[in-house]
């Protein structure tokens, strides 16, 4: 009986209690007109729940929480904009945020707009989540003219540069 009881309880990971992967994908373009960046980060809407409510940001849903906009600044302020910085010269580059988007398949976006950034490098930290779920694993897509590169971000490798 107790080997039942310890396999049931072992299996309850396969059945969806516990979610495997831990995931955030961002995508970034130099924008020439207003010699800035464009940056899109789709994250799990479950995950920034998690974390937003063990960092006491949200008295209920996340859904309802970016509903009331000074929750949602402290959502982005205190969670997406630390996990994900600019760095130009030395010099943190500020992001501005635009807006977001919640989606049926359980994800959502932010997105965010860089000051003005020379067309030249810029050092990009995008540690988002990886200071709670060890398993976190952020892709960036940086799109120039016609092409795309991906840069890929792990617990141990946390920056990368950016050829603009």
């Amino acid at each position: 009986m107790k080997i039942f009881i310890l396999a049931f309880l072992l299996s309850l990971k396969t059945f969806g209690f516990a979610h495997e992967t831990y995931f955030s994908f961002a995508e970034m373009q130099y924008d020439t007109e207003c010699n800035c960046l464009e940056v899109t980060i789709t994250l799990s809407a479950h995950d920034l729940e998690s974390y937003a409510d063990t960092q006491n940001l949200l008295s209920s849903t996340l859904e309802k929480g970016m509903e009331n906009k000074g929750k949602l600044q402290d959502l982005v302020q205190e969670i997406i904009l630390e996990g994900f910085k600019i760095k130009q010269n030395r010099q943190e580059i500020i992001l501005f945020y635009e807006g977001y988007e919640l989606f049926e398949d359980g994800t959502c976006s932010f997105y965010l707009r860089s000051d003005k950034i020379d067309d030249t490098e810029c050092t990009l930290f995008y540690g988002l989540f990886m200071d709670v779920y060890p398993e976190q694993q952020n892709k960036l897509n940086y799109k120039k003219e016609k092409k795309q590169v991906v840069y890929n971000y792990f617990v141990f490798k946390r920056e990368n540069t950016i050829e603009l």
